[in-house]
């Protein structure tokens, strides 16, 4: 059994393709590995050729779809009401982007999601009776399926983690904690990290690949230092209790400035400060990504 949930993120308005509705989902593809690209370069009289790296393409994901009506009214509104969700001039002021659609696919076994927008023309080119099909076309420009909603990891001081003190020869003990995840998705994940206070210079890292972000600043009660690690996204900020957010990005430790990720399989990851009295948590949310369905 396979659906098809189709969110216009402008307007707040969705169809659904399914196996035995009005709008029939006849026929999906795309949804397996996307095209995919070798980085190479090769030398002078070289053989072969040196792989550098693999990158996957846009997904281009084709459904065929068809209405099924009672009567000729009905076809009509369900054609417009089809065309008007997936329409690529509508605008979602939250992201700035137009036409962005949020696509949710399930089958037998899971639910996954993928934003995409539509390229192509549609048309309804094949009638019978009150009758109508047609090919939509969805581009993906992350190509990526993920999953239904995102992973929320928490790290307590009391529960959740091991605690592990640091005795130094310096004037603080050093105080942390720590707890295994392991990520069974098909690439290296991105994280958002959320270090709640009070704690001085708060330090995070992931143990299994030895990389480490640390803010030399002071988190006051209430106060949360938040990071994304994603490429091109990357921010540290700390949202004080009066809802103001600070920019702490030069703030970051010249020699612990490492956004790391989760990579595939187990991932250590640990949280630290430079005070006995360190009492903060941290949150880390992701999201689990797949080449296909």
């Amino acid at each position: 059994m396979q659906t098809l949930r189709v969110i216009n993120l402008g307007l707040n308005e969705e169809i659904k393709f399914d196996m035995s509705g009005e709008i029939l989902l006849s026929h999906i593809e795309g949804l397996g590995i996307p095209d995919v690209t070798s980085e190479t370069t090769q030398s002078p009289l070289q053989d072969g050729s040196d792989i550098h790296g693999v990158l996957l393409g846009n997904r281009v994901i084709r459904l065929d779809a068809t209405i099924r009506a009672t009567d000729r009214k009905k076809l009509y509104e369900l054609r417009r009401k089809i065309i008007r969700v997936i329409n690529p001039r509508t605008y979602n002021v939250k992201s700035e982007k137009r036409g962005e659609l949020l696509l949710f696919y399930t089958n037998d076994y899971k639910t996954y999601r993928i934003y995409a927008h539509v390229e192509d023309t549609i048309d309804f080119k094949e009638r019978f009776g009150n009758n109508d099909k047609s090919q939509i076309i969805f581009t993906a420009h992350n190509p990526y399926l993920l999953d239904e909603e995102n992973t929320k990891l928490v790290i307590k001081k009391f529960s959740g983690g091991l605690k592990f003190p640091l005795k130094l020869k310096t004037r603080f003990a050093n105080v942390g904690y720590k707890k295994d995840y392991e990520n069974d998705s098909d690439t290296d994940l991105p994280v958002k990290i959320k270090y709640f206070g009070p704690v001085i210079n708060p330090i995070i890292t992931n143990e299994t690949t030895g990389e480490s972000i640390k803010v030399n600043r002071t988190l006051e009660k209430n106060d949360i230092l938040e990071i994304n690690t994603t490429d091109g996204e990357q921010t540290v900020n700390i949202k004080k209790e009066d809802g103001t957010t600070e920019n702490v990005f030069h703030w970051i430790d010249l020699e612990n400035r490492d956004f790391f990720k989760l990579i595939i399989g187990r991932n250590i990851i640990s949280y630290s400060g430079d005070d006995e009295s360190h009492s903060g948590n941290i949150e880390l949310e992701f999201v689990r990504k797949w080449v296909g369905s």
